[in-house]
């Protein structure tokens, strides 16, 4: 069946969502669950609490509470077969795979190079780079096979600013912005559509723990806003802004979702 990226609808989609237990992947899912997708919430662990603000299991659970239609994959994105594995899963439970969301990611707050030793390096390397890989090279000969599709990475400014105090984040960011271009590039003749997502901080509980005696309010933006953004980005046309890597508040403000700040004269 071939996918059509501009038919205004999620219903009947398949979405898979790495890190969906907490945090932003949770509010993609489920956002993407109540507007009609079969949603694949992917996780290192099912029950286990991954950073103490969520498991897998309760997404899953307020999908359902909707009457939204999910399937859980237990998954480290580090590794290859577990990803084919997840693939598979999602096949088997909803026949196709449409949409991909490379959402799972580690970031483990400001650490300065010094203190960053090999280890670390490859943790978050593997975890927002080759895991972002292992999915997108699933993805995509299935994607092909059915007429398109779209892969959605969930980047950050740190890409291209240097202000957060973690050099292997920024770097995997980086990367996930070039693969990203290489694969909207190759793959845009062949209806699939590749799409950077760029969320400012948010207030989530990864990043309550990160910052304890900060107030969220005062530097970090709301939850849902990066859940809105990408289903509005589905929902209309995603092959236009294929190859870009989209900040979600610009996105919000120029689609009329969020309100556009004052212009001071």
């Amino acid at each position: 069946m071939s996918t059509a990226l501009n038919d205004q609808t999620l219903k009947d989609r398949t979405v898979i969502v790495t890190g969906a237990s907490r945090g932003l992947g949770r509010e993609m899912s489920i956002a993407l669950a109540a507007r009609g997708a079969a949603v694949v919430v992917a996780a290192r662990s099912l029950n286990r609490p991954t950073q103490g603000d969520g498991t897998l299991l309760e997404t899953a659970k307020a999908i359902r509470a909707k009457g939204g239609r999910v399937h859980c994959s237990v998954v480290d994105v580090r590794d290859a077969a577990a990803v084919a594995d997840l693939f598979h899963q999602a096949e088997t439970a909803f026949g196709r795979v449409d949409t991909l969301v490379n959402n799972a990611g580690l970031m483990v707050g400001e650490v300065a190079f010094e203190n960053t030793d090999p280890d670390l390096w490859h943790r978050v390397m593997d975890t927002n780079l080759l895991g972002a890989y292992h999915c997108c090279h699933q993805a995509i000969p299935r994607m092909l096979a059915g007429g398109g599709g779209v892969i959605v990475n969930i980047t950050s400014g740190a890409a291209v600013r240097a202000g957060f105090l973690n050099q292997p984040y920024g770097v995997s960011k980086a990367g996930l912005d070039r693969l990203t271009l290489g694969l909207a590039t190759e793959f845009g003749d062949r209806n699939i559509a590749c799409i950077g997502l760029s969320p400012s901080i948010s207030d989530t509980g990864s990043v309550r723990q990160m910052y304890p005696h900060r107030d969220p309010g005062s530097f970090a933006r709301p939850a849902d806003w990066p859940a809105r953004a990408l289903c509005a980005l589905l929902e209309n046309d995603p092959m236009a802004y294929s190859g870009q890597v989209l900040s979600v508040r610009e996105y919000l403000i120029d689609q009329g979702l969020i309100p556009a700040p004052p212009q001071h004269q």
